[in-house]
């Protein structure tokens, strides 16, 4: 969260931190260094003189616990905050210091992802993909295997056809083919047609299968 100055706390000497971090970012990011370094540009900030912190060099935290307590402030770098609502103590010793912290910024309003209607992709009919290009979200295998899990089947045919690229068609009962939009049938078989949903790539499969001579029944 991003706070104006006067809405963090502070310490005796007015001092504002410009980030403050959950502790429990450390040893799973494994920089438990940076504790270290902390403590050392404490030091490098009250002495003036330029200090190694690197975890392999000879630097100890004995040493520089000694160094922050010749210059009057806690060995392990805790301090006194303020609450700056009430200006109470707050009951807690907060370990603070300066370090160079850089910060990868991945916050929400960047990765937001969500669409009602859009683009669809002129072979498929389905939505097209990628957030930038406003597409929709992807329901792939693994979405499927968890909704089946969950015993939905209705679920998946909603998102994987009805929301995706639904496309109604006529097939005829008694030959099981698919009739087409010229209408180059019998009237047979537009009398016992019945319209089914697919989805359109389904259609898309028939039709280049057809095109290889390669005949497609339908059971309806």
């Amino acid at each position: 969260m991003i706070y104006d100055q006067e809405n963090l706390p502070f310490n005796i000497d007015g001092i504002v931190p410009d980030l403050i971090i959950n502790p429990h970012a450390i040893p799973s990011r494994m920089t438990i260094a940076h504790l270290i370094e902390t403590l050392a540009g404490k030091g490098a900030a009250m002495s003036g003189n330029m200090v190694d912190a690197s975890p392999f060099g000879n630097i100890t935290v004995e040493e520089l616990a000694k160094e922050l307590k010749s210059h009057g402030l806690h060995p392990h770098g805790n301090e006194q905050l303020y609450c700056p609502y009430t200006g109470k103590p707050i009951r807690a010793r907060i370990f603070m210091g300066c370090i160079y912290y850089q910060r990868l910024k991945h916050m929400v309003n960047d990765k937001i992802h969500a669409r009602s209607r859009g683009k669809r992709d002129a072979t498929t009919g389905q939505p097209n993909g990628g957030r930038q290009n406003g597409g929709a979200l992807k329901v792939g295998e693994m979405e499927k295997d968890c909704m089946n899990a969950h015993a939905v089947p209705f679920v998946i045919n909603e998102r994987m056809c009805i929301s995706s690229d639904a496309k109604r068609i006529l097939v005829c009962k008694q030959c099981q083919t698919k009739l087409t939009i010229d209408g180059k049938h019998c009237k047979v078989c537009k009398s016992r047609a019945v319209e089914i949903t697919i989805p359109s790539a389904a259609d898309l499969l028939f039709q280049e299968l057809q095109a290889m001579k390669i005949n497609v029944k339908l059971v309806v």
